[in-house]
């Protein structure tokens, strides 16, 4: 029965003749039973309508449903926020277009704390505090924290909660930069780096397999704090991506039966994922379904709820499971998670915020959680068959073969429930990953990845001609089309339970008519005609295919792909001169000088350097520039020259025009 297949607990109600029996199989499914032709039309009539009302009523949880109350009622407003229900706005021409933009109960939702009826969001009472009890039972936690300034917020909470001053944190390379910040920064822990894996196709990868070997933790511990590599448990805190921006999903029991013992807590930044456990084949991946003893660490999972899951922008929530260790010293309370907590949340938050983690929560409960995620992959699965049909230079980041078949030729129903189709088998070629060990890593299905000619993965070369994804990804917003980022020769698009085929189709149409634009040869003016324009006098005359080529020469002569891996790898990590603490408080007291990049190498950074996206660190505060970091931001200098509209995000690193007409990398170090 497709009523009953969504998940959703519609009451349904069946009509029969008299005399007529109930079709097998639905008996356990019907609210209630009919007999036409009796005249208890209206007796009938109020039955549906109070299963209605009742169903509605039960369909709104804790926080959402106080507010839409709240609002409803129309109290008289003579407290914060000042425009009272948009009605200063509202007395300004330009105020009412704001106002009408967004509409009134916008407005009148945005509340104070002054009135409790809907509990405090900071200290967690009313509710407030059941909406996150509610969402810690949907997603298997102990307890669950929302957020409103983003997982960059989740993130700096929990290590304000779990670390101090010289505490070890064993830490992911890949980390997004609020770990940095959180750990390293703001609470002057002492990191033990990990390194991670690039492929050819600029896609980032996880930690090396031997990284989990407790003889190599033990050794790289003495490096740094050698009094403490003996130590039964001498990590604090492990923080770790769940899931990496490129779709790498670690497999959650394994990373705990490898080093959960040498931690007290470990923090899975799910900031990229966070649906996993509603995806039967990626339940092994989530954390939050593990059975944990008294000697398991304590676990807690951010996630970035306004990524791929329904959230407004900057929702995110904490989760915290550690049950299993209250009583023990490494264990942290609620209050004391929640002075942390304090310490980074506004006092002002933002109700409609936290109403959208509520709803979130409550959406992916029971059957219709997985059934939505269920859909989104089948969704996903089918693209990436009509792309290896359709598509002659753009390809899925996927198996090309399984058990000897070609991926697409399996049945979608087959492969939305089997890993198979996902997994980073270590000898394959297909992914050039190198270091990962068997079920370790597999492809996210709700991360669309596709790859760009230009490499050849079994030689991990550069060929002679090839597209880089950045020209696509120019040429699809040119049309509308929105990726969410693209580096080297990959691109990335999120798939959420949002999308339909048809949404995909239309993607997958402009990426052919791309392609057609390559096969021509057409002008870049028909192609990319924003770029061409603002920068005419460069472009005129200019064809796609000369385009591509000059951009892939460009990343050949800099063997883009070998700079972006070595950075990540420990023979290459740059020498830590101070703390990163230390380094940003020099960078506080004006301690610093901002120098030209050509000037840099061996100068103490005072500031953490890196692209956005992916918001990874390449240089952290304290380090030493110079190796391959250095000569990657120089080349992206000397891209951002020589190939005008096609500028990369960079943090930490400041882009100034000098008198010779071309902009020049400067960055913050420490005064000599």
């Amino acid at each position: 029965m497709k009523i009953h297949d969504t998940g959703f607990n519609i009451p349904f109600f069946l009509a029969l003749n008299p005399g007529e029996g109930i079709p097998g199989g639905i008996v356990a499914q019907l609210s209630g039973v009919f007999e036409i032709g009796r005249g208890n039309r209206h007796y009938y009539g109020k039955q549906i309508a109070t299963a209605a009302e009742k169903y509605t009523e039960g369909l709104f949880p804790p926080f959402f449903k106080m507010l839409a109350d709240y609002v409803k009622r129309g109290y008289v407003a003579f407290d914060c926020p000042g425009h009272q229900g948009g009605q200063f706005f509202s007395r300004h021409p330009l105020g009412r277009q704001f106002f009408d933009f967004y509409g009134e109960t916008l407005f009148r939702s945005d509340l104070c704390n002054a009135d409790v009826k809907l509990g405090d969001l900071l200290i967690h009472e009313g509710p407030a505090a059941d909406a996150q009890k509610n969402a810690a039972r949907i997603y298997n936690a102990d307890k669950t924290y929302f957020v409103l300034n983003g997982t960059s917020t989740s993130n700096k909470v929990v290590t304000s909660a779990t670390l101090a001053k010289d505490d070890l944190v064993l830490f992911d390379r890949n980390n997004h930069k609020s770990n940095h910040l959180g750990a390293m920064v703001l609470s002057g822990a002492i990191p033990i780096y990990l390194e991670t894996a690039r492929n050819g196709y600029g896609f980032i990868g996880g930690i090396d397999s031997h990284c989990f070997d407790e003889a190599y933790l033990r050794e790289a511990i003495r490096e740094v704090a050698p009094e403490r590599a003996d130590e039964t448990r001498p990590l604090r805190l492990a923080i770790i991506q769940l899931g990496t921006y490129d779709g790498t999903i670690y497999n959650a029991q394994q990373v705990i039966r490898r080093i959960g013992h040498l931690c007290d807590y470990i923090l899975f930044d799910s900031a990229w994922v966070g649906y996993e456990q509603f995806i039967p084949m990626m339940q092994a991946s989530s954390p939050l379904l593990l059975e944990l003893g008294e000697n398991d660490p304590g676990i807690f999972v951010t996630q970035s709820v306004h990524k791929q899951q329904a959230g407004f922008s900057q929702t995110s929530q904490i989760h915290k499971k550690d049950r299993h260790i209250k009583g023990q010293k490494r264990y942290i309370s609620h209050k004391r998670l929640n002075n942390a907590y304090m310490m980074h949340a506004s006092t002002s938050p933002f109700y409609p915020l936290f109403a959208a983690l509520d709803v979130n929560a409550q959406m992916h409960a029971g059957a219709a959680g997985r059934k939505l995620w269920r859909d989104c992959v089948h969704t996903g699965v089918e693209a990436r068959k009509l792309i290896l049909r359709s598509c002659k230079y753009i390809k899925p980041f996927i198996p090309q073969m399984v058990d000897g078949r070609p991926w697409d030729d399996y049945p979608t129903e087959m492969i939305v429930d089997d890993l198979r189709f996902f997994k980073f088998n270590p000898k394959d070629p297909w992914h050039a990953f190198e270091g990962y060990a068997e079920d370790q890593y597999f492809v996210d299905p709700c991360k669309l990845l596709l790859t760009t000619p230009g490499i050849d993965m079994l030689t991990g070369e550069y060929g002679p001609y090839g597209i880089p994804a950045s020209i696509l990804a120019n040429y699809l917003r040119e049309n509308g089309l929105i990726p969410e980022k693209a580096d080297l020769n990959s691109i990335l698009f999120l798939l959420t339970p949002s999308e339909n085929l048809a949404k995909l189709q239309h993607l997958i149409s402009y990426i052919c008519r791309f392609e057609k634009h390559i096969d021509n040869d057409s002008p870049m003016r028909d192609v990319l005609p924003s770029i061409y324009e603002r920068y005419h006098d460069y472009y005129e005359g200019k064809t796609i295919r000369g385009l591509c080529r000059q951009m892939h020469d460009f990343y050949k002569s800099h063997d883009m792909k070998r700079l972006q891996k070595e950075m990540f790898r420990k023979v290459h990590f740059p020498t830590q001169a101070m703390s990163p603490a230390q380094a940003n408080t020099e960078l506080v007291r004006n301690n610093v000088e901002l120098i030209s990049l050509a000037d840099i190498e061996g100068r103490i950074a005072a500031e953490g350097a890196l692209p956005y996206p992916p918001g990874v660190l390449c240089v952290v505060p304290g380090e030493v520039w110079g190796g391959p970091a250095l000569k990657y931001f120089r080349a992206l200098e000397e891209g951002i020259n020589s190939l005008p509209g096609f500028e990369p995000e960079i943090q930490g690193v400041y882009l100034q025009v000098g008198p010779d007409g071309k902009k020049h990398a400067y960055g913050h170090v420490v005064t000599r």
